[in-house]
């Protein structure tokens, strides 16, 4: 699973989510469930494409996110913002909600 992230080193709310993202227990959720991508929009003008793939609003502002599971299906993209001006806590929420399901259940014991 990916969680992609849209934007740039002069956005100051990319700058703290990154700073969210290697708290804890949001680096511990990242660090076991997911593959952590930044990607550098520079000035609205770089990877324009790969937005544009994962239907990432980047002119709405960033930072922008996007789950990608592991065989590039996108599960989710942000369409509102939902993360300028974010916290911790919703950081955590948002990974759990989109952190893979590991069912105990269908696990085969040898």
């Amino acid at each position: 699973m990916s969680s992609s992230t849209f934007g740039g080193n002069w956005c100051g709310d990319c700058q703290l989510l990154d700073i969210y993202y290697r708290q804890n227990p949001n680096a511990e959720l990242l660090t076991k469930n997911f593959v952590l991508v930044h990607v550098n929009i520079g000035h609205m003008d770089k990877n324009v494409d790969v937005a544009k793939k994962y239907n990432v609003p980047i002119n709405k502002g960033v930072p922008a996110l996007a789950v990608i599971d592991a065989n590039g299906k996108l599960l989710y993209s942000e369409r509102a913002k939902e993360f300028e001006h974010t916290t911790p806590e919703a950081v955590t929420a948002f990974l759990n909600r989109w952190k893979p399901v590991h069912n105990a259940a269908s696990v085969k014991k040898s």
